[in-house]
C-alpha cells in the first residue's frame, strides 16, 4: 500500500516497535473475556500488499470471536500456550510453534481454555487474483534442520497474495546472524525468545521478547545473540 506525495509512491525507512502499551480489548469480535492487542506496523508504513501486522495475548477463558476473512488473508504463529480455534467449522487445537494460515474466504475463531495466558502473531496480506488454497497448519519447528538451526516455509502455494516466507531461527548465546533484505521483499523480524543487539540500516538496538523491526527492502541488519535467541521473520513481495 504505502503513501503517496504528488502521485509518487513514498515508502518509510525501518519502523522498530515492541509489544508493550497494548490495548485491552473485551468480546474481541464477538468472543469471550479479555484480550491485549497491539499493532506492531501499519501495512500503509510497509513496501508491499501488507494490511497489518499485530500481537495477541488471550487470557484465559478468552477467545476471539469467528470471524471471515473477506478483504484479506492471515497467519497466525502461536508464540507460546495452547490454542483451541476452528476453521470452517472444523474444531483443532494449535500449540506454540504452529504456524496456521487462513486463506481468503475462510472463517476462523481463536480461543484460550488453559489456565495462562495464550500469545500469537498476526500478519495479514490483501489477496490477488486466482483460486483460495485449502488451510494448513505447520509446525516450524519441527523443520529447524539441526546444524543450520533454520526453518523456511514458502508461503505462496497457501495464498493468491504476494506473500513470500515464513522463517524461524534460533542462534546460540555469542552467536551471529546477518542479511540483507532482498529489493523483491519486504520483511518483519520479531523476537519470540532470548535478547540480542541489532544492527539495522546502521542504527543499533538491544531487545528480548517482542522486540520486532519492519525492514524495507535493500537494507543489511545483524543480530549478535546475548543470550541463545529464537526469531520470526515475515516476508512479503513487492511488486
Amino acid at each position: 500500500m504505502g503513501m503517496a506525495v504528488r502521485g509518487t509512491r513514498t515508502p518509510y525507512g525501518l519502523i522498530v516497535n515492541d509489544t508493550s502499551g497494548a490495548a485491552t480489548t473485551f468480546h474481541q469480535v464477538g468472543g469471550e473475556g479479555v484480550c491485549q492487542w497491539k499493532t506492531l506496523f501499519n501495512g500503509g508504513h510497509l513496501v508491499g500488499d501488507w494490511n497489518i501486522v499485530e500481537h495477541l495475548t488471550i487470557e484465559p477463558g478468552g477467545s476471539v470471536g469467528e470471524h471471515v476473512h473477506t478483504r484479506t488473508e492471515e497467519i497466525y504463529y502461536i508464540l507460546n500456550g495452547e490454542a483451541e480455534m476452528r476453521m470452517n467449522g472444523v474444531p483443532f487445537t494449535a500449540r506454540e510453534g504452529d504456524l496456521i494460515t487462513t486463506p481468503i474466504g475462510a472463517a476462523h475463531s481463536i480461543a484460550n481454555r488453559t489456565g495462562r495466558d495464550m500469545q500469537f502473531f498476526v500478519v495479514e496480506v490483501f489477496p490477488q487474483d486466482g483460486p483460495a488454497a485449502e488451510t494448513a497448519t505447520v509446525n516450524v519447528p519441527s523443520l529447524l534442520a539441526q546444524q543450520q538451526r533454520r526453518a523456511v516455509v514458502d508461503l505462496r502455494p497457501f495464498f493468491t497474495g504476494d506473500w513470500r516466507t515464513f522463517g524461524l531461527v534460533e542462534v546460540p548465546g555469542g552467536g551471529i546472524v546477518a542479511r540483507e533484505t532482498p529489493d523483491e521483499s519486504t520483511e518483519v523480524l520479531y523476537v519470540v525468545k532470548g535478547t540480542a543487539e541489532f544492527e539495522v540500516d546502521g542504527r543499533r538496538y538491544t531487545g528480548g521478547p517482542g522486540r520486532c523491526f519492519a525492514i524495507q527492502p535493500h537494507i543489511d541488519w545483524r543480530a549478535t545473540a546475548l543470550s541463545p535467541l529464537t526469531m520470526i521473520s515475515t516476508e512479503v513481495g513487492v511488486r
